[in-house]
């Protein structure tokens, strides 16, 4: 009989959802953000072509590659009130923006280089990690693209270096 209190018990447990970790904002300062890109509809770009490339110090996200960037995130920036990105890179801009618990959601416009549409979520790990996707499907100098990309980003530490960009929506 003790038995069966103790199973039922635990099923009822496993059909109660807990509740959705908030995180109302992150660690302002300096954060890495790694991009890796999965791109259709755009030309193979050759083995050697890319080594040319990387030996020029440049590394595309493409094949597997992350590109990997630093950003100064403000302290205004860390309240997630809204994007990080800013608007009017690229003749693009986010509407639809939302965070709700550990989810930061939207869609995103660009009517620029590239023109096309697409939605992002990302989910915030903690306060100093969070990862998520970007999809976008449009046109890239009349080319068609179909570009899904996963996104992660760690928090570094308190005081940007002097170099690091911070992008103001």
């Amino acid at each position: 009989m003790h038995n069966r209190i103790v199973i039922l018990f635990l099923c009822v447990l496993s059909t109660i959802s807990l509740p959705v970790f908030a995180i109302e904002q992150i660690k302002a300062g300096q954060w890495e953000t790694s991009v890796k890109m999965q791109m259709q509809g755009l030309p193979e770009i050759a083995p050697e072509q890319l080594e040319q490339l990387k030996q020029f110090g440049i590394e595309l996200p493409i094949g597997g590659n992350a590109m990997v960037t630093q950003q100064c995130i403000t302290p205004e920036q860390a309240k997630l009130k809204q994007p990080l990105l800013p608007q009017t890179e690229d003749g693009c801009s986010v509407r639809n923006y939302h965070h709700n618990g550990n989810k930061v959601t939207g869609d995103v416009s660009c009517n620029g280089a590239i023109k096309g549409s697409g939605k992002f979520d990302m989910t915030l790990l903690s306060e100093t990690a969070f990862q998520g996707n970007l999809s976008m499907q449009g046109t890239a100098q009349g080319m068609p693209i179909n570009q899904n990309s996963d996104i992660s980003g760690k928090w570094v530490k308190a005081t940007c270096d002097a170099n690091t960009p911070s992008y103001q929506p």
